[in-house]
């Protein structure tokens, strides 16, 4: 499950909320986005957090006492001072579950369901959502944020090579067409446990299991999209060879196209649950559509119902081509 979007509303609950304390802090007390406004912005602009902040001041007008030359300096402040206020938000658990989502997760776990969330798509503070995640769940042993898995998407460029130093590490892209069947199932697991966790120890009131694991993966694993990184299906794919569970078998909630994209690139069944505001928009990678989570909405047993139907599906297609 992607934590940013289907897991919580990191758009409006975080981003949009983090813009508008920024703007207050600086004393704009009457620049406040509402969820329409924001999401006209993130069309309107690059996607980015400075294009976001330069798309809203294009359309209304710069601030009367900003020379030409001093705008570029006045946005990359707003979004500094944003990215100070989403990470506090985050830490104090200010951006709430989607509603009814943890009912689903605590079912499809309690189902026996191999859970894990992927933090870090559409936020920069991977390790602050990944943490405040498993809280909302129910950290400490026993709770539920003990019971899933949790990896953080983190993008590291590779340090050059100084003279006499040892050959770098294989990049995953080496490691996984190196590898066939069982054996590159086995190198993508072994890689992705063995990489750096978040902290030296289990997270303040985390269960066991609960620990994000933090990747540095080479940029060439992710196809860049304007100014945003994306998931690949090669990253991925090494997250999901964690599991044990074949991609033919998994479902992959997400909420944004690029991990739908991926996820239906391995093989995955994918169903997006859009979040708010962008409900109309169009998601080709997804076989399913949910327009939010609980009764006549998505729950675990729908999800449930809808793997078995395609896998039902699939193994008929496999015999009618075997005779």
């Amino acid at each position: 499950m992607e934590a940013d979007g289907a897991l919580v509303d990191i758009h409006l609950e975080g981003h949009r909320a983090a813009f508008n304390a920024a703007f207050q802090s600086i004393g704009m007390d009457c620049v406040s986005w509402s969820g329409p406004v924001y999401n006209d912005l993130l069309g309107a602009s690059d996607g980015t957090g400075e294009g976001l902040v330069a798309a809203y001041y294009q359309t209304v007008g710069w601030p009367v006492m900003l020379s030409t030359s001093d705008r570029p300096g006045f946005v990359r402040r707003v979004h500094a001072i944003k990215q100070e206020k989403l990470g506090a938000l985050l830490r104090g658990d200010r951006v709430p579950l989607r509603e009814d989502v943890k009912q689903v997760v605590a079912d499809a776990v309690a189902d026996g369901a191999c859970v894990a969330l992927l933090a870090g798509t559409q936020c920069t503070h991977a390790e602050e959502l990944a943490a405040s995640c498993v809280r909302q769940l129910g950290g400490g042993e026993g709770g539920l944020g003990g019971a899933v898995r949790v990896f953080t998407f983190a993008l590291a460029p590779p340090e050059e090579q100084e003279p006499g130093e040892d050959p770098p590490t294989p990049m995953l892209s080496q490691m996984l067409s190196a590898a066939a069947g069982d054996a590159k199932q086995r190198a993508a697991m072994q890689l992705v446990c063995s990489w750096k966790s978040i902290g030296d120890g289990p997270q303040e009131g985390a269960g066991v299991g609960s620990k994000a694991a933090g990747l540095a993966v080479d940029p060439s694993l992710l196809a860049a999209g304007g100014s945003q990184q994306r998931i690949s299906p090669e990253f991925l794919s090494a997250l999901l060879a964690t599991t044990g569970v074949p991609a033919a078998r998994s479902l992959v909630v997400a909420a944004s196209n690029p991990m739908l994209q991926a996820a239906a690139t391995l093989g995955a069944y994918t169903v997006v649950v859009p979040r708010k505001f962008a409900g109309q928009g169009t998601f080709p990678a997804a076989r399913t559509k949910f327009d939010g989570y609980g009764a006549g909405l998505c729950t675990w047993a729908r999800l449930r119902q809808l793997l078995a139907s395609a896998g039902a599906a699939g193994a008929a297609g496999n015999g009618k081509r075997l005779r």
